[in-house]
């Protein structure tokens, strides 16, 4: 977790200076669109936010299919517990009547 954290706030000092040291305006193009003249710092600064959004998104949904593969493993491990201690139960009264 700190390896992340370092990463992420090495990013932030990088792109800090990069977007100080780049303000110029520009126009952007995309297919057949044309921004308005804007800063490149804003630029910069909408590129980095869209990526960690789309970063964030696809990991929520790695983290909720694993979520829920764990919950189907714990309901799994239940049933199972349950059984093994039916058998050893079982098995128990089995020796008692075999004593008897």
């Amino acid at each position: 977790m700190r390896a992340y954290l370092f990463i992420a706030l090495f990013i932030a000092l990088i792109t800090g200076v990069f977007i100080y040291q780049n303000t110029a305006m520009v126009e952007v193009h995309f297919l057949n669109w044309v921004s308005p003249e804007i800063s490149l710092a804003l630029v910069i600064l909408l590129a980095l936010c869209s990526g960690a959004l789309l970063t964030f998104l696809l990991d929520s949904v790695r983290y909720f299919q694993i979520a829920s593969r764990i919950r189907e493993l714990t309901v799994s491990n239940k049933k199972l517990q349950v059984e093994i201690d039916r058998l050893k139960r079982q098995q128990k009264d089995e020796e008692e009547k075999k004593e008897i």
